[in-house]
């Protein structure tokens, strides 16, 4: 499952910045999620390449924020970890197109 995750993630960042009208980014709550805002997060030397750590920070950062929305929701949140539907909407946002 992780990796199916981290997968799609890498397929969004070989998309680059070429996304469709409806990949546009969307408010949700106080974040606006899109692929923008996770290039954004793990490009921090802003060389326009990402470094395995980059990429792994910038998804922690990702699955933090998708947390703090979806606390106290007992179907997307379990203690102190995300359920299957929580990160399948996560990617979504990310990328609605799919």
């Amino acid at each position: 499952m992780l990796r199916r995750a981290l997968t799609a993630t890498a397929v969004l960042l070989a998309i680059g910045t070429t996304l469709p009208a409806a990949a546009q980014p969307r408010s949700q709550g106080d974040v606006v999620v899109s692929y923008h805002l996770m290039w954004d997060m793990a490009d921090k030397n802003k060389d326009g390449m990402l470094t395995k750590k980059e990429f792994l920070d910038a998804m922690a950062g990702m699955y933090d924020m998708q947390m703090q929305k979806m606390k106290g929701d007992a179907m997307m949140v379990k203690g102190e970890m995300l359920t299957a539907d929580a990160i399948r909407k996560m990617f979504k946002e990310l990328y609605p197109g799919n």
